[in-house]
Parts: C-alpha cells; sequence; structure tokens
C-alpha cells in the first residue's frame, strides 16, 4: 500500500518573500499562513513580518498596527513616523499616542486628537504646562479620570463640578452613548436604586474616594443622594409606582424617569435647604428646569392603561400640571 507523505510547513523565511514578492502568485496564501503563525514566531521574526506588513495594502497595516501595539520595539518609530506622514490613518495614531515621544504628539496634535483618540492625547499631556484641556471634548468620567493621573492639584470643588454635572446629563438624557445609560438594577430592591446605581456614576465615585483620596467629598456626595432619595420615597409618585410593581406591572423604565425628576429638582433649585448647603456650597442654581414633566408620563400611562387610573382614583391622587416642585 501506497502512503500519501504529509505535506511540511514551508519555512516562515520563505512565506515572508512570498509574501513581499507580488510576481510570487502566493502573496495571499503567505500572508494568511504568516497571520496564523504569528503568535508562535520568534521574535526576531516577529520584527521582521510587522516591519514587512505594516508597508504593506491598508488591510496589513491595519493588522501590524494592532500587534505592534502589544508588540512595541522602539525600532519600529521611524517607519510608523513615515507611514503616518503619509496616510494619517487611526491605527498608526494609536501607536503614537502610546508609544511617541511627547514633542512628536505636540507637533501633530491636531490631526491625533480626532474622536476618542483626544481622551489618550490628554492622558500624555495632562500635566505639560503648555497644554490646556478641552473639558468639552470629553465625558465627565474622563476628566476624573484624568484628575487621578495628574500631579497637580485639583479642588473638592473642580471635582463636584464634574461629578454634578454627570449627573446632571445623564437625568437629562443628554449622552449620545448607551454606555453612560448603565445601571445596575437588576435583583435591586425599588427603594434600593439611586443615581449610584447608574455604573459610571458608582465607578466615578469610588475614584474619588479612594484613588483621589477624597473621603470627606465622597461621604458629602453619599449624604446628598440620601437626601435626594428621601425626598422621592416621601412622594406620591413613587408610593404609586411601589404599587404598581406590586400589582405586576413593569416599571423599571418609569421608576427611573421619576428618579431622574427629583434628582435634577435637586440640582436645579433656589430653596436649598441648609442641610443641603452644608454638603455642596457651590450647588448649581438655576430657576428652571428643562424637563419632561411628571404629568405628561403619568398622563401617557393613564391613556394605555385604565388600571393605572383606578389605582390612581384608589390613592386619591390628583395629576396637576405642572407639579409643585
Amino acid at each position: 500500500m501506497d502512503f500519501k507523505v504529509p505535506k511540511h510547513n514551508t519555512p516562515s523565511a520563505t512565506l515572508l518573500k512570498n509574501y513581499q514578492n507580488k510576481k510570487s502568485g502566493k502573496v495571499v496564501e503567505s500572508r494568511k499562513e504568516i497571520q496564523r503563525r504569528f503568535n508562535g514566531m520568534d521574535w526576531c521574526y516577529q520584527k521582521r513580518v510587522l516591519v514587512a506588513f505594516v508597508q504593506g495594502i491598508a488591510s496589513d497595516r491595519n493588522w501590524a498596527c494592532r500587534k505592534m501595539f502589544s508588540h512595541w520595539d522602539q525600532s519600529f518609530m521611524p517607519i510608523v513616523a513615515a507611514l503616518w506622514g503619509q496616510y494619517h490613518e487611526k491605527p498608526l495614531s494609536w501607536l503614537i499616542l502610546r508609544y511617541f515621544p511627547k514633542d512628536f504628539l505636540k507637533l501633530y496634535k491636531d490631526e491625533l486628537s480626532d474622536g476618542r483618540n483626544y481622551f489618550y492625547l490628554c492622558q500624555r499631556l495632562v500635566d505639560d504646562d503648555d497644554f490646556v484641556i478641552d473639558k468639552e471634548r470629553l465625558y465627565e468620567s474622563d476628566i476624573i479620570e484624568l484628575y487621578t493621573m495628574s500631579k497637580c492639584n485639583v479642588s473638592d470643588d473642580e471635582i463636584r463640578e464634574v461629578f454634578l454635572s454627570m449627573i446632571t446629563k445623564i437625568c437629562r438624557g443628554e449622552y449620545r452613548s448607551s454606555y453612560m445609560y448603565q445601571w445596575h438594577t437588576e435583583d435591586c430592591d425599588l427603594g434600593e436604586i439611586s443615581i449610584l446605581s447608574n455604573y459610571n456614576v458608582s465607578r466615578a465615585l469610588l475614584k474619588i474616594e479612594y484613588t483621589l483620596d477624597r473621603r470627606i467629598l465622597a461621604d458629602n456626595i453619599r449624604m446628598w443622594n440620601s437626601i435626594v432619595m428621601r425626598d422621592f420615597k416621601a412622594s406620591n409618585e413613587y408610593r404609586l409606582i411601589k404599587q404598581m410593581k406590586e400589582q405586576g406591572y413593569d416599571t423599571h423604565d418609569t421608576h427611573l424617569a421619576m428618579l431622574k425628576k427629583y434628582y435634577l429638582k435637586h440640582l436645579y433649585r433656589n430653596d436649598i435647604n441648609d442641610e443641603e448647603a452644608d454638603l455642596f456650597p457651590s450647588q448649581i442654581n438655576e430657576k428652571t428646569m428643562d424637563v419632561v414633566m411628571l404629568h405628561e408620563i403619568l398622563n401617557d400611562m393613564q391613556a394605555e392603561n385604565p388600571a393605572v387610573n383606578k389605582l390612581m382614583n384608589s390613592f386619591s391622587l390628583e395629576l396637576v400640571a405642572p407639579l409643585p416642585f
């Protein structure tokens, strides 16, 4: 019986040669095999592969840049700088923002600061005297993150202002990214859900408390949160939502909507009481709230479900507009 002799692996050096020789007829198959083997190659071969691929077509440059990000070597710097001057592609910008000297970043800061890249540029230049952070281009959670990286002193008032601004934007729905509206409300008791149940708010508060070591400020924030929650739980709206939940209705979205209104009530008001004033001396102060009134939401609920109207009547609740905030 004749046995078929198995085909042996092509040497890596041959594969690389065939990939670089566009007339070899083996560019595609060599590319696939090199990429398949890459993680198991010796470092000397990996460097040769990355240099070759980063000078290839756009898809190969993209692949090489992603690999370079976790396999960086200073010898890559001249070729990446030359390709950046030619293409200005985002994968190249990631390498520059992570590994290049600050002088190079400052030279191309406008080109490097597109979109999310601006945050990573700020990470590198946060403590440079001639670099001014444009806070309007960042999420408030990013600004707090930059505070934790900076060697400069930042006041409690500055931290508080950024933190409350994040709460305001979440309550108003001003963020475009769904990432900012992640809530830890699963398996939570209705009365335990607060603005601190928002993932980004709770994470920022922990950074304020532990990374920035502002324990008193964090305690004040929690005390203020308790004041808002006490006001909310004492309301007819909360009692109605609680009763609806006990009757089997899905009140999750309505509960969050009402909760946000009460946080905005405490953020934008003229009648700050002494208890709150002590906690937040620089409290935001405006005469009106640009938010959807509660009566509009409840009115829609009544129109969609007659049981809601019956339930409100059983509590002798009267729907008025605007609400007596």
